[in-house]
């Protein structure tokens, strides 16, 4: 199997500057008035190492952090590279594609030995012209407050590209050069905390967008109601409709959760069966939802060579794609509706989670978020390791120290994102 077209980063300067000119109308319109807070101290951390080796670790609650790092890097007067899922680059019939590769991305095709994907990844660590921007979760986590558990694959990526460095300074200290293994040049790797506040004045939109839901489920409002149960009153009506869907029977007195469990767990189920995919029995929902989505990857986005092919195969070929497309609708509905915790809102009733539930509702009522209010994307930069002065131990467990940094890298973040001061609290 080969991959199916590769999107290889092609910088263009001219492409860079106009979208560092559009930035203010695509945060003002298209992502819901937003605006980015950056403090000058972890500013000046990224500053440290510019033209160094370095990769960004950022987490990924929104479909919009390559945006706010996009601006970052105009902050900085920089390109950053980034990884992105394949299916990407065709949507607007290839317009994305052709944008996104132009500023600095490139695809990776999850679920299968993207050579190309991985040996441009390690290019472009090895060579240390642009710093490379890869969201560890592997998923958007769809929460503001929530991590998916990192991929530990990327922290060994790191390594791999590290190992480069030190066997070409050994290569070179052989050749009678004064550069030894100890002096290969070090990739930096940081965690990047993203975490979205909803400025002041925010009661009116979310009443607006919880009576459009009502209405839309057929509820009518009830004045003695909060807006949590509200929220649970609308949930509930969804949570209904999907049980009908897929035939699920809820046990009695059955807590909320626990019948999103049972749907999620049926729809993953149904699309293991259609891909004949069995599942591990002590696999986590996410496990088999990164499963589902790798070899959806691997089927639309691989191939046969197609000299190899007849017409006919060739065209069974491009319905299978056509049909698994479909699948993706399914596998975002798991991560964006299907993963509510009633927990989650009840341990904190914060602005924030209040919108979060509503966006989640609006995506799963709409097939879009409609609710509109300035907000700000606050980030912050980690403790940024040394993969160099790492290296020994790394060499002592390479796989048990890739997994413990993996874990390490998590829990900075989730200190990061839990640590984040409300930036309209102090105005």
């Amino acid at each position: 199997m080969t991959s199916r077209t590769f999107m290889s980063p092609i910088i263009n300067p001219l492409v860079v500057a106009g979208v560092r000119l559009m930035l203010p109308f695509l945060f003002r319109h298209l992502s819901g008035k937003l605006s980015i807070h950056v403090s000058q101290q972890d500013l000046a951390k990224l500053k440290e190492y510019q033209n160094q080796r370095m990769l960004l670790l950022p987490n990924h609650p929104t479909g919009e952090e390559p945006l706010v790092l996009f601006d970052i890097a105009r902050r900085l007067n920089e390109v950053f590279h980034f990884v992105a899922a394949r299916e990407v680059f065709d949507w607007e019939h290839g317009f994305r594609g052709w944008l996104l590769r132009r500023v600095g991305a490139y695809s990776v095709i999850r679920g299968a030995a993207d050579r190309e994907s991985f040996m441009t990844s390690k290019k472009i660590l090895m060579e240390g012209l642009h710093r490379l921007v890869i969201f560890i979760e592997g998923e958007i986590s769809r929460g503001n407050e929530t991590l998916i558990p990192f991929e530990s694959g990327v922290i060994q990526l790191a390594f791999w590209a590290q190992e480069g460095l030190v066997k070409e300074a050994i290569k070179q200290a052989r050749s009678g050069s004064e550069l030894t293994a100890a002096a290969a040049p070090p990739i930096y790797i940081a965690p990047v905390g993203i975490k979205y506040f909803f400025a002041p004045g925010f009661e009116p939109t979310v009443e607006q967008a919880l009576q459009r839901l009502e209405v839309a489920v057929g509820l009518k409002r009830n004045a003695r109601q909060d807006w949590y149960e509200r929220i649970g009153a609308v949930g509930e009506v969804v949570l209904k409709v999907q049980e009908e869907l897929h035939h699920v029977t809820p046990r009695p007195g059955a807590s909320f959760t626990e019948r999103v469990e049972m749907i999620r767990g049926r729809m993953l189920q149904k699309m293991e069966l259609f891909l004949d995919i069995t599942p591990a029995p002590d696999a986590t929902t996410l496990n088999r939802l990164r499963e589902i989505r790798n070899t959806m990857d691997h089927l639309i986005h691989s191939y046969e060579d197609p000299t190899d092919l007849t017409e006919y195969q060739r065209r069974m070929v491009e319905h299978l794609r056509v049909a698994l497309s479909e699948f993706y609708t399914d596998l975002d509905r798991v991560v964006y509706f299907l993963t509510y915790d009633e927990a989650y809102l009840r341990e904190s009733r914060s602005p924030e989670r209040f919108i979060e539930m509503v966006c989640r509702l609006e995506r799963e009522i709409y097939g879009e978020v409609r609710l509109r209010h300035p907000r700000v994307a606050v980030l912050k930069v980690g403790e940024v390791r040394n993969l160099q002065a790492c290296f020994p131990a790394y060499e002592q467990d390479k796989k048990g120290y890739v997994r413990q940094l993996a874990a390490e890298l998590e829990e900075d973040m989730r200190a990061m994102i839990f640590g984040m001061p409300n930036p309209f609290h102090h105005q």
